[in-house]
């Protein structure tokens, strides 16, 4: 691997970049899925008024080939969805980094 000093520019801030992410807390892989549905109340608003069916966030994850559900309570909604944003910022930057450093051997130049 080459020192720093002979990464280009845009490596150097790609790294840059992903330190400065996986220092902040909270990093996930998943969706966000957002459910609509009808409670048990007959009386309630969802069973008349199909456009009122109340709202659910539910974090869709693959867990050993296999796909899962976690409920995600209102309060947690922001937190999650940053998590999510980052863990693809993340998978972003590696995208990135991964291409260049490609070239470089498809270019064999260290």
């Amino acid at each position: 691997m080459p020192s720093r000093t002979m990464l280009s520019s845009r490596e150097r801030a790609l790294y840059s970049k992903l330190r400065w992410l996986l220092n902040e807390p909270g990093l996930l892989r998943g969706n966000l899925v957002v459910a609509r549905r009808r409670c048990g109340k007959p009386t309630c608003r969802c069973h008349r008024d199909q456009s009122q069916r109340h709202r659910s966030l539910y974090l869709a994850i693959s867990v050993a080939g296999r796909r899962r559900t976690v409920y995600i309570p209102e309060r947690w909604e922001p937190r999650v969805q940053e998590w999510c944003g980052r863990y693809a910022q993340v998978r972003k930057l590696l995208e990135e980094l991964s291409q260049s450093f490609q070239k470089r051997l498809e270019d064999r130049r260290e």
